[in-house]
């Protein structure tokens, strides 16, 4: 006999024949395929919504009266869902915890996967409670692969941002990778490991099994950011590993992985074709920071953009396979696309230490649903060191008179943290773009209470002003601005908040 069998033998089979396991995972099997109808219903009315917030809400450039409803203040109903806005955006202190808005979302997910897990008492054998583990990790996986899309699907549709959708998708690889641990786990306390891997379809789940966990154990937050190119690596070759391995396990898995392997698909062909070569130029800026210069002359086709959108860029010279985001620092125009970039490891301190003055590049994109700012009367931009890649080219956009709010005209608030004033050389900041460019040096002033900041910036617009405030910087910066978004908002100001946060 052969290494490999076609099934356990009887004597160490794990029992799936009496007539309880047969009706538990045949419920199983039946119920939570109807997961992803739940699933579909929710996103179609997040979808529903942000095409009625694009179409049907307040006119272009329409602006508050000066008198009149807004001068008297909210109405109840209205405090009353400011109120509910400012809970949801309330951001609690911690090294990882999320607004409330977001972890409700995330907790309700959790809550989805845990109701589906446990009902009809799926507890009652371990091989029916491993057979729901594995079913939940495999319809899950789609989702996942939507999440992880770098063409950006779900932020077209929804108008996430490129920080929400990425949340979002790490805590869905949670679930699918810790899954398919546990499937294997409980599945070994019914039949023997060593029994399992000589099954043909079994050993390949479980060679499947080890590439979850390998990308489990690199995506935990301190081992991801000391090794973050081997964890891109484990990313793309893991999943090219697991797919294949799953459609041999199990029949009844193959649609879901069909589908996420048209998804991972149909993302490498868009990043081919929306692919474009060009000559980019370094500069050496202060801070070990370097701005890439993409010539977009040459390019294949037009290349427009909005502030606020990214692109993947890859230097195969610096690190091959490997693509990586950058918010766009230049304003939209047809000649060159700036990119900002700080030198911490792997790809972005190779391209800071390379004496080469330009790189053959390979951009994808751009990408993103940034928020538009009509019917505002004030925007408070912040930015905190290489956040003013968002932050410069919104402001320059803003006080354009020939611009997209050329007639809405709305007051700009610019306040860029920056640790020292050579920092400031990395933009432009002429007096002609008609902003007051801010610089806050924390060397020489210490650092900005920027929740009063913001307060203050918000009363100044006057009562009834409907203020935007976007940030983009590190995580201290962008909770106190929440945050202090979050207490007006309770006290009845209409404001509206968006972040960029730093990291992956």
């Amino acid at each position: 006999m052969g290494f490999f069998i076609d099934k356990i033998p009887t004597p160490l089979s794990p029992n799936r024949d009496g007539d309880f396991i047969k009706d538990g995972t045949g419920f199983s099997r039946i119920f939570v395929p109807t997961y992803n109808a739940v699933l579909g219903a929710i996103f179609l009315l997040l979808t529903a919504g942000y095409f009625y917030s694009l179409h049907f809400s307040k006119p272009h450039g329409e602006k508050q009266p000066l008198l009149g409803n807004s001068a008297k203040g909210p109405t109840k109903a209205t405090l009353y869902y400011r109120r509910f806005r400012s809970i949801l955006l309330y951001q609690p202190q911690g090294r990882y915890a999320e607004s409330y808005g977001t972890m409700a979302v995330i907790a309700s997910y959790l809550g989805l996967n845990t109701l589906y897990l446990f009902v009809n008492n799926s507890t009652r054998h371990v091989t029916i409670f491993g057979d729901r583990l594995g079913l939940l990790a495999v319809v899950n996986m789609p989702i996942l692969f939507l999440l992880g899309a770098k063409t950006g699907l779900l932020v077209q549709w929804t108008g996430w941002s490129h920080e929400g959708y990425n949340i979002l998708h790490r805590h869905v690889g949670r679930v699918v990778c810790t899954a398919a641990v546990l499937h294997v786990f409980f599945y070994s306390l019914a039949c023997p490991i060593e029994v399992m891997v000589h099954v043909t379809t079994i050993f390949v789940a479980l060679l499947a099994v080890i590439g979850f966990f390998l990308i489990l154990i690199s995506s935990i937050a301190p081992l991801r950011a000391k090794t973050y190119e081997l964890f891109l690596l484990l990313h793309v070759y893991g999943v090219v590993a697991i797919l294949p391995l799953l459609y041999f396990h199990f029949e009844r898995v193959r649609p879901y992985v069909i589908t996420s392997a048209v998804i991972f698909l149909w993302d490498r062909i868009n990043r081919f074709r929306n692919a474009q070569h060009v000559i980019a130029h370094t500069t050496i800026l202060s801070g070990n920071t370097v701005k890439l210069s993409l010539n977009v002359n040459s390019t294949t086709r037009e290349i427009h953009w909005k502030t606020g959108q990214y692109v993947y860029v890859s230097i195969s010279s610096l690190a091959k396979q490997q693509a990586h985001p950058f918010t766009i620092a230049s304003p939209p125009n047809p000649n060159t696309l700036d990119l900002i970039i700080r030198a911490r490891k792997g790809f972005s301190k190779s391209l800071f230490l390379s004496e080469a003055p330009e790189h053959k590049v390979t951009f994808h994109g751009p990408y993103g649903s940034p928020p538009t700012f009509e019917g505002c009367d004030r925007v408070i931009l912040m930015a905190g060191g290489a956040g003013i890649s968002y932050a410069y080219p919104e402001a320059i956009e803003l006080a354009s008179s020939t611009g997209h709010y050329a007639a809405a005209n709305p007051e700009v608030d610019f306040l860029w943290v920056v640790p020292s004033r050579d920092f400031s050389s990395w933009v432009d900041l002429k007096e002609d773009y008609n902003v007051d460019f801010k610089v806050w040096v924390t060397a020489e002033q210490g650092r900005p209470d920027i929740k009063k900041y913001v307060k203050d910036s918000i009363i100044a617009a006057g009562p009834g002003a409907r203020v935007a405030v976007a940030v983009c910087g590190p995580a201290p910066l962008v909770r106190d601005s929440r945050n202090a978004c979050s207490e007006m908002l309770w006290e009845g100001n209409n404001v509206v908040f968006y972040s960029e946060n730093f990291g992956w």
